[in-house]
C-alpha cells in the first residue's frame, strides 16, 4: 500500500469520516449476534475519542478489539481472554494492546475454566445453557482477576465491553471502584441462559447498575435511537421473555448523549 495512503488512513481513524465510510460499507445485519457487534461498534464511534482507553473482557479473537484500536488509535487498550490459544492470537494481532490471559470475576485467584471446544465463544467459568446439543467441554485451569486489581487507579477508562457467557455480573462487582471513578460506557451480555446460570437474577444486575453504580440500563438499539432507558420491570420482562441479551449501561450524569 502507498505510504501516503497509509498515513491518510491513519489520520482518518476515529473521525466522522471514518465512521461514515464504515457505516456505508457495513449496513445493519439481520443476524442477532452480528447486529449486537454492529451496535457495539456504532456505540464506540459515538463515545470514543482518538485517545480513549478501552477494556475488552472476553476478547476472543479480537472482532471488537480491532475496532477499539481503529477508533481510538492513541488510546491504551486492555484485552482479557482466558483461552491460551486465543490470548496468543490477540498478542500477535494486536501488539499495541495489553493482553491478560485470565478470566475476569469478583475475586482473584485460580479457577477451572470450561473450554467449549465445539464453539469456544461459549466458554466460561461455569456451564450455561448452550444453543446446541452435546457440547464438547474440556476443563482447563485459569487465573481469575478483578478489573479493580488490574486497572491502575489513575488510568482513565472510557469504554468496557463484557462478553463472558454469564460471568458479567461478577466481573462488574469486581470493577465497582474502577467504574465509580472512571464512569465508562459499559456494553455487556446478560440473560437467563447465561448469567442466570451463575445464580444471578435480573434484579441483581439492575440494582447493581442503577443503584450501586448510578447508571441507566438499556439496549444499545434504544440508546442509539435516544429512547428512554429500561425500567426495572422492563428489564426483568426482557430477561425472562427476550428478545435481547445484550445491553448498555450509561452513567446517569451522561444521560444526554
Amino acid at each position: 500500500m502507498n505510504v501516503k495512503l497509509q498515513e491518510l488512513k491513519s489520520r482518518l481513524r476515529g473521525t466522522w469520516i471514518h465512521h461514515a465510510v464504515w457505516a456505508y460499507k457495513n449496513p445493519p445485519p439481520r443476524n442477532r449476534a452480528e447486529k449486537y457487534d454492529w451496535q457495539t461498534i456504532q456505540t464506540m464511534f459515538r463515545v470514543l475519542h482518538r485517545n480513549s482507553n478501552c477494556i475488552d473482557v472476553g476478547a476472543h479473537s479480537g472482532a471488537i478489539l480491532r475496532h477499539m484500536v481503529a477508533i481510538a488509535p492513541q488510546g491504551r487498550h486492555r484485552a482479557f481472554e482466558p483461552l491460551p490459544h486465543l490470548a496468543q492470537i490477540l498478542r500477535t494481532r494486536f501488539p499495541q494492546v495489553s493482553v491478560h490471559e485470565a478470566a475476569v470475576s469478583d475475586r482473584r485467584g485460580e479457577s477451572e475454566f470450561l473450554f467449549v471446544e465445539s464453539d469456544p465463544a461459549y466458554s466460561g467459568l461455569h456451564p450455561r445453557i448452550y444453543p446446541f446439543a452435546d457440547p464438547k467441554v474440556t476443563t482447563i485451569p485459569t487465573a481469575t482477576v478483578t478489573l479493580d486489581d488490574v486497572i491502575p487507579a489513575d488510568e482513565a477508562i472510557a469504554f468496557i465491553k463484557l462478553d463472558i457467557e454469564g460471568g458479567e455480573f461478577h466481573a462488574l462487582k469486581g470493577a465497582i471502584a474502577t467504574i465509580l471513578r472512571a464512569r465508562p460506557i459499559i456494553v455487556f451480555e446478560a440473560g437467563k441462559e447465561s448469567t442466570g446460570q451463575y445464580g444471578v437474577n435480573p434484579d441483581d444486575i439492575y440494582s447493581l447498575g442503577t443503584g450501586t453504580l448510578g447508571y441507566e440500563v438499556s439496549t444499545m438499539e434504544r440508546w442509539l435511537e435516544r429512547k428512554p432507558s429500561y425500567t426495572r420491570e422492563e428489564y426483568a420482562r426482557n430477561w425472562h421473555s427476550g428478545p435481547d441479551y445484550y445491553f448498555i449501561a450509561v452513567p446517569r450524569e451522561r444521560r444526554a448523549h
